[in-house]
């Protein structure tokens, strides 16, 4: 039996006309059951910024969220009942911006999670009025994760054992709506996946209820060969395998979550891709036997890359330097992206998607003091990375032939090939890194 779980964005769930899009989507498709959704567009934005904030501008935020989620509530048919259900939440909301706490990192997760607990609310009662069967379904009661506010990360097992509790209900029939980014602790606190982290939501459910099917809707038809923002010629994907898609993912590809296939890829899960907007207009298909791997699939850009370069002579022919390196980093949770070496230096780019999460530096004082009390540490900012994703890139020399012909005119800051099959990356600066995408797609991809 087909189980599917359908996740729709922020833009996806903007207002009522989209809304009402999504909903046409899941009447289409009797597999949908279980239903993510995130806030809608905006709201996590002004949500964020109370945090930071206090007096009158927090009520003019909380005014604006307001009016947000009350444009569609006044579309429905059924408004008079939603509204006292939204009027409690919103209620809630402006109590909680009230309350002060020493634990500023869980009352932020507990404000984050409004944006979803009003989306999801809004959802399923527009699919009431459309005649299906829906409910909603409290996400924490369901993704159970560690205490780590602001990012996360899931206890599996146990999302596993409250999803397969839930299972039979939803093949009841009735579509259940529930939240994506937000899961709760052992403690049954409020807690968050970070920014981006209602597709990683998703995936997990889907891994919970052991879904054959996950589908991402969201504001562009599926994967392209590269950002069309950037390069015209871009060409949606009609298919591709779950380690192109991983890899696209981790270097820069915004339409997926980095975290989000590997759930999918653990459990065999199909995922599809498709704008909720032109349901229509095709999409892109992830799975784990696409039907054809050429040699390069796509080329993804990610901009604001920071470099560490560490010079130490005491390298030379010695045991120990690495670990030394890489468990100050650790200690201080500074996320390492790619890595390469020579005799005497290390050079490595720094993650901000692990590292800056929650406003942490990508490189703290107190590390980078450390560092320097046994090697000499330049830190370059400013830079791109241009990852290349195929297949077997590391066996096929004409690849990086190519590639480096068609860049000869642009300083190359670092090299990464090898681990992979699937890429092959170098860093530029950030003002050259849109002309390269431009000359390697037209050159590559054309």
């Amino acid at each position: 039996m087909t189980f599917t779980v359908a996740k729709f964005g922020g833009t996806s769930v903007a207002d009522y006309a989209s809304m009402l899009r999504c909903a046409e989507i899941i009447q289409s498709n009797s597999s949908i059951r279980l239903v993510v959704v995130s806030a809608c567009a905006g709201v996590t934005n002004r949500l964020v910024a109370i945090a930071d904030l206090q007096g009158r501008q927090i009520e003019k935020l909380l005014n604006e969220i307001y009016e947000i989620h009350f444009a569609i509530q006044k579309r429905l048919k059924n408004a008079s009942q939603v509204q006292k259900s939204l009027e409690q939440l919103h209620h809630k909301l402006a109590l909680h911006c009230q309350k002060t706490t020493e634990d500023q990192a869980s009352w932020r997760d507990e404000l984050l999670s409004f944006g979803e607990r009003c989306s999801s609310l809004l959802f399923s009662s527009l699919l009431v009025e459309q005649g299906l069967c829906s409910s909603t379904l409290d996400a924490r009661q369901l993704l159970k994760t560690n205490s780590d506010f602001g990012r996360a990360q899931p206890d599996e097992v146990t999302t596993k054992s409250h999803c397969l509790e839930q299972k039979q209900k939803l093949e009841s029939g009735c579509v259940r709506v529930t939240q994506g980014f937000i899961g709760s602790d052992e403690n049954n606190q409020t807690t968050t996946l970070g920014r981006g982290g209602s597709d990683y939501s998703a995936a997990l459910l889907a891994a919970g209820f052991n879904a054959t099917d996950l589908q991402i809707w969201t504001d562009v038809a599926g994967i392209y060969t590269t950002d069309p923002r950037i390069c015209p010629s871009a060409r949606a994907i009609a298919e591709m395998s779950f380690s192109e898609a991983a890899e696209l993912a981790t270097f820069g590809a915004k339409i997926l979550h980095p975290s989000s296939l590997a759930p999918a890829i653990k459990n065999d899960i199909r995922v599809f891709i498709g704008n909720s907007q032109d349901a229509l207009s095709g999409g892109t298909y992830i799975s784990a036997s696409p039907t054809s791997r050429p040699d390069v699939r796509a080329i993804a850009l990610r901009r604001d890359q920071t470099l560490v370069t560490v010079h130490s002579l005491n390298m030379l022919h010695a045991s120990g330097f690495l670990a030394r390196l890489f468990e100050i980093l650790a200690r201080y949770n500074v996320s390492v992206d790619l890595v390469t070496t020579s005799e005497v230096s290390i050079a490595l780019t720094l993650d901000e998607g692990g590292s800056a999460a929650n406003g942490q530096a990508l490189l703290p004082a107190a590390a980078l003091e450390e560092l320097e009390q046994f090697c000499r540490v330049e830190v370059e900012t400013g830079l791109s990375l241009v990852a290349i994703i195929g297949n077997g890139i590391g066996r096929d020399a004409h690849i990086s032939q190519l590639t480096f012909n068609t860049v000869n005119d642009y300083a190359v800051r670092l090299i990464c090939q090898g681990a992979s099959e699937h890429n092959l990356c170098f860093l530029v600066a950030d003002n050259e890194g849109e002309n390269v995408i431009r000359t390697l797609h037209d050159r590559i991809l054309r």
